[in-house]
């Protein structure tokens, strides 16, 4: 006798443990590759359009989710910068759900008497810049410059229907801008002076863009689909920040 009072398990019992420990991590290992990657077969414009092709895809015997259904729901502005709503299915049901798809756009799963739903979204003739995107920039550059974004977007596709008010819009809000810019320069001058009056301007942008900025980021959701072809505002939005910060160097010198 040592002393040592502990138990001590037959080496049976002891391999068995063991055993059971190897056969769970086996499962263990089985279960985690058996989880899918998930694709993506769909962008929709709103989560009810998403949400109408799941109940298409699960009639089929598929596992379709749905996914950023409630940014969109939330702030339908931010449609373009989240890429809208996607419906996902694990890969190894992707090749079946994209035949549904395209058996659902073709109109296989219409009713009778149900009117015809569009085949396809128009092609866009020329790629434009995000609306929404332009928006976001516009806090940092001015309302001026989204509305001059949206300008450009309206002489990309040839659109010529609300030009006289896009450019009354530029020119109002060009001149609250300068406005803003000089009480801002009495208040509380430096060079950065036009950053800070963009973003004291917020309001400002987010009134434009409900009244008559947004008309444009659903005529194109409507027209052209979720996934039309974007240029990149990088460029654009340097050269504007770059001009932004001249004049506010220029204006500090006068001070």
């Amino acid at each position: 006798m040592n002393g040592d009072n502990r138990y001590r398990p037959p080496a049976a019992e002891v391999e068995d443990i063991a055993v059971s420990e190897v056969v769970d991590v086996h499962q263990h290992d089985r279960a985690t590759s058996d989880i899918e990657d998930f694709v993506r077969i769909a962008t929709c414009g709103t989560p009810t359009e998403a949400h109408l092709l799941r109940g298409v895809l699960e009639a089929a015997g598929l596992t379709p989710h749905v996914a950023d259904a409630n940014i969109v729901q939330a702030n339908t502005w931010m449609t373009q910068a989240v890429g809208g709503v996607r419906v996902l299915v694990p890969a190894s049901e992707a090749e079946a759900a994209r035949r549904v798809v395209e058996e659902f756009h073709a109109g296989a799963y219409e009713l009778e008497g149900e009117e015809p739903r569009p085949v396809a979204f128009r092609a866009l003739p020329s790629p434009v810049f995000s609306p929404d995107k332009a928006v976001l920039l516009g806090f940092l550059l001015t309302p001026a410059f989204a509305a001059g974004v949206h300008i450009a977007n309206a002489s990309l596709v040839g659109d010529a229907t609300r030009r006289t008010g896009q450019w009354i819009w530029l020119a109002l809000l060009s001149a609250m801008t300068i406005a803003g810019a000089v009480v801002m320069q009495r208040l509380a001058p430096g060079p950065l002076i036009l950053f800070r009056t963009s973003f004291v301007m917020s309001f400002i942008t987010l009134v434009w863009y409900f009244a008559a900025g947004q008309e444009q980021s659903k005529t194109f959701l409507a027209t052209y689909g979720p996934r039309y072809q974007k240029k990149s505002l990088v460029k654009p939005a340097l050269m504007a920040a770059a001009a932004l910060l001249a004049v506010g160097h220029v204006l500090n010198e006068f001070e």
